[in-house]
């Protein structure tokens, strides 16, 4: 893994969607992050995680003051913690965070609601890239691998010509690099209610070529990296648990029972 070479820290997202009365906030006392699953909080769940993996420096929480509150003198093993400031939107508080890094490194970025993460997953997904090509990189689950081992469960898959994928809230992104990559998915973010402007970022043949099937996974990375100048790896994990994160009532109770057998 060429990127351990490189120094890492690692971001969690666990900023407030803005919905009122969201279930998963009530249900777990203030925040999702807190949800008790197999006896643990979400969040922690994933700060340990972060914190088995050889290379992260330390481990950044993007969270509102509840959340930070809470936090104190928990996770204590591993990296050091520390927190920033949530702005607005994923895209925008990751650009913060990339702004203000060291000049040189990488940025691991996942979310608080990525219950069933593993040091395991992590390093897979760390094994698969090279620092010297990629300027980012996104992990994935195939349909054919989450299908596999869940076959009876709801999960949205993008569809390409030749790849069926559900993302896996799991990012690597080289400092000094990555940038302009962010700063189109923040484009993306702004414009998500307006079609017209949405398509002059995307590009209207791509656009039209992913809405009819034919748009393949090659002419779409191509395209973003065309955009952006960044260099992009889509990579696939084995783990179909690296695609389940808890973004719906019905998820606590699937995490749940995936830990439950697991542990049994």
């Amino acid at each position: 893994m060429s990127s351990s070479m490189m120094p890492m820290h690692a971001l969690v997202l666990a900023g407030r969607r803005n919905v009122t009365g969201d279930p998963l906030d009530e249900i777990s006392g203030g925040h999702k992050a807190f949800l008790d699953i197999g006896g643990m909080a979400m969040i922690e769940r994933v700060l340990d995680a972060l914190g088995g993996v050889p290379g992260v420096s330390e481990r950044q929480v993007a969270a509102p003051a509840d959340v930070r509150e809470w936090l104190q003198g928990r996770a204590q093993d591993g990296p050091p913690i520390r927190f920033v400031e949530v702005t607005g939107s994923p895209s925008r508080t990751i650009h913060q965070v990339l702004k203000a890094a060291p000049a040189e490194g990488s940025l691991l970025v996942t979310t608080c609601d990525h219950a069933l993460l593993t040091s395991e997953i992590l390093k897979a997904f760390l094994g698969q890239i090279d620092c010297d090509k990629h300027g980012a990189a996104a992990a994935c689950v195939t349909r054919e691998t989450y299908q596999a081992a869940y076959p009876d469960t709801n999960r949205t898959f993008i569809r390409f010509r030749d790849f069926e994928f559900s993302g896996a809230n799991l990012f690597w992104l080289k400092i000094g690099t990555a940038e302009p990559l962010i700063e189109f998915w923040r484009r993306l973010e702004d414009n998500r209610k307006k079609p017209a402007k949405m398509a002059a970022e995307i590009g209207l043949i791509t656009g039209v070529l992913y809405l009819t099937g034919w748009l393949t996974k090659a002419a779409a990375i191509k395209r973003i990296e065309q955009k952006t100048g960044v260099k992009i790896g889509l990579i696939p994990l084995p783990f179909a648990e690296a695609a389940i994160d808890v973004d719906k009532l019905e998820d606590i109770e699937l995490v749940r029972s995936i830990l439950s057998e697991r542990n049994s």
